[in-house]
């Protein structure tokens, strides 16, 4: 081998324990600060975590003196306690890094500051004496490099062996703090997350075995639509048993005295609301807005006869679902809304003495 290509193996050898010493053991040193700080940040949020939870727990021990929400109080408990286990499981996966990983990397940077630079330094002197030797030789005529250039090849195998057991080193210990990490999720994550279902069902079942508290605007919302039906009530009359045929061509006869055929005779409605179809075939069903013909004179027991406009089928429907065709259409009534509000009050006349006589007025 030629002087320039033993010269650069040295040099090779040079930048190992080098980088070792000027980049390895910095890193491994702000590693374990940054690891440090770490847990610290943990120990204050799981002393935030405990008092949280624990706060929780409370609220849901007061949940269980209620009348209503006893099941959700227990819940809520449980809730705390299940965090409250997965905290101490967390604090004590910090401990396990803390003793074995943070420690043994500050212990080892300590150590091998001192080790990597001694190697570096019987390195260098091993060196020198072989370049000593190899001047001798020189001037004697005669030089054999083979011992030499041995020398710098073991050493720089060393050297690289050295530098992959400190980032074999490094990766072992993250490796088994991340199977640790994995190990508590196996643990606690899958137990946990089929809790949270439970407690999610236990929650569902509340809102369906027992109706909430309407809130307030609700409340109006509702005794308002009571208001609406009992109002609308009040304009149908009862309906009797449905008539059990048809009326009589007689009473289907127009003022004009000509027989009602339901084109000519007969008087138009419009259909307020919809009548559904029926397996009574003696029932006429249409929709809200159709045309209805009406075939007799006056309702009986509550129902009219008569028949869809675009339709040859003739039945019989409640008369409260119709309204004269000249009149005007019924705005429909928002769900919740007063159904007072647009009743316009003719103005009164009072003959009240009481109030105060206007100046120059006689009564």
């Amino acid at each position: 081998m030629s002087s320039a290509n033993l010269d650069q193996l040295h040099r090779s050898t040079l930048g190992v324990y080098e980088s070792l010493l000027d980049q390895f053991n910095p890193g491994l040193q702000r590693l374990v600060a940054l690891g440090k700080t770490y847990i610290q940040a943990f120990q204050a949020l799981s002393s935030t975590s405990e008092e949280y939870f624990h706060a929780l727990g409370r609220m849901g021990e007061q949940a269980l003196h209620t009348l209503s929400s006893r099941s959700l109080g227990d819940v809520i408990i449980q809730i705390a306690e299940s965090q409250r286990r997965l905290t101490n499981e967390l604090d004590g996966m910090f401990r396990w890094f803390h003793s074995e990983v943070l420690r043994e990397m500050e212990n080892n940077v300590k150590l091998d500051k001192d080790f990597i630079a001694g190697s570096r330094r019987r390195y260098e002197m091993e060196v020198h004496n072989h370049a000593s030797a190899l001047d001798r030789q020189q001037r004697r005529g005669h030089q054999d490099v083979v011992e030499y250039t041995h020398f710098l090849r073991d050493s720089q195998k060393d050297a690289l062996k050295e530098e992959e057991r400190r980032y074999r080193f490094l990766a072992e210990k993250h490796c088994n703090l991340s199977l640790t990490i994995a190990q508590l999720m196996n643990k606690m994550g899958g137990a946990l997350h089929q809790r949270a279902e439970e407690w999610g069902d236990c929650v569902n079942e509340t809102r369906a075995s027992r109706p909430r508290t309407p809130s307030r605007m609700e409340q109006m919302g509702m005794r308002e639509e009571e208001r609406a039906q009992q109002w609308t009530k009040r304009e149908e009359p009862s309906l009797g048993r449905v008539p059990s045929r048809g009326p009589s061509p007689v009473l289907m006869r127009s003022r004009s005295g000509s027989l009602g055929d339901g084109l000519g005779g007969g008087r138009l409605m419009r259909a307020i609301v919809s009548c559904a179809p029926s397996p009574n075939p003696t029932l006429l069903d249409f929709s809200m807005g159709d045309a209805i013909t009406v075939l007799v004179p006056e309702p009986r027991n509550g129902w009219l006869y008569g028949k869809g406009q675009n339709s040859p089928r003739q039945g019989w429907f409640p008369a409260s679902y119709v309204e004269p065709l000249d009149q005007a259409p019924r705005p429909p009534l928002p769900r919740g809304t007063n159904p007072f509000a647009t009743v316009k009050l003719k103005p009164t006349v009072t003959n009240d003495r009481s109030g105060p006589r206007a100046p120059g007025r006689i009564i």
